[in-house]
């Protein structure tokens, strides 16, 4: 073929025009465009004019959409993300609304911009998978075999008020207890860490020679940094998954 343009440009505009829909809604232009965010609507900007420019917001939708499906922007790795994406497009703000403000000449060109960067925040949700406390306790249980740990699971050792189960005591001399926290929103991730940490200071009142680990899953889990807080306030090492490495030198 040697026709291309003739046959292509035709065709991508006519399809182009019939997946775009343009409404006036209290003084805003309501664009809505063929293109998807990672759930699958169509994505939606509103335009107005500010001065001799134009402001493009995607008015909180994706920030909306990443919040129902229990995603924490406030993790450090989604943050860095944002933040690559604000640059990347040039973006006025980037987490709780999408917005980019245009010059008139150059309103379609950031129109382009304001799609991919919906597209590419809305793909945060992606970083959240299936996965459980039991699988988690299961990979740290994997790491602590690959480095040589003799250890027993789930056994219950008695606090100063109470029992308490452990998911790990490792065996090394001195009496070591880990736990490994996997929540799966940030509300459970609050819940977790406060029963570990009466936990922990239970069992210390009890046995005071001991030494407590808590290990956060902050690569597939969700949590904040109040989690953070109480876990590492009340562990004697707080240790997140992401750098599992110094678990060895927490356990000795």
């Amino acid at each position: 073929m040697t026709d291309c343009e003739d046959i292509v440009w035709p065709a991508l505009d006519s399809a182009f025009k019939e997946g775009v829909t343009i409404t006036s809604e209290e003084g805003e232009c309501h664009v809505t465009v063929p293109f998807e965010r990672a759930d699958r609507d169509a994505i939606s900007l509103w335009i107005r004019r500010e001065g001799e420019n134009y402001v493009v917001s995607d008015e909180g939708e994706t920030y909306g959409y990443l919040y129902l499906s229990n995603i924490n922007l406030d993790q450090s790795r989604r943050e860095k993300r944002l933040q690559s994406t604000k640059q990347r497009f040039n973006l006025d703000s980037a987490k709780y609304e999408v917005k980019l403000t245009a010059e008139k000449e150059r309103l379609g060109a950031r129109l382009l911009d304001a799609i991919q960067a919906v597209q590419s925040i809305s793909y945060l949700s992606y970083t959240r998978r299936q996965y459980t406390q039991t699988d988690f306790r299961n990979e740290v249980g994997s790491y602590l075999d690959d480095e040589g740990y003799h250890y027993e699971r789930n056994i219950d050792i008695d606090g100063d008020s109470e029992p308490h189960r452990v998911d790990f005591h490792v065996q090394n001399g001195k009496p070591t207890y880990l736990d490994a926290i996997h929540a799966e929103d940030v509300s459970t991730s609050h819940s977790m860490a406060e029963r570990t940490a009466f936990k922990w200071v239970d069992i210390q009142a009890g046995t005071p020679d001991v030494t407590t680990i808590t290990v956060l899953d902050d690569e597939t889990g969700e949590y904040d940094e109040r989690t953070v807080r109480i876990l590492s306030n009340y562990s004697d090492e707080y240790i997140p998954w992401s750098t599992r490495g110094s678990i060895t030198n927490a356990i000795g």
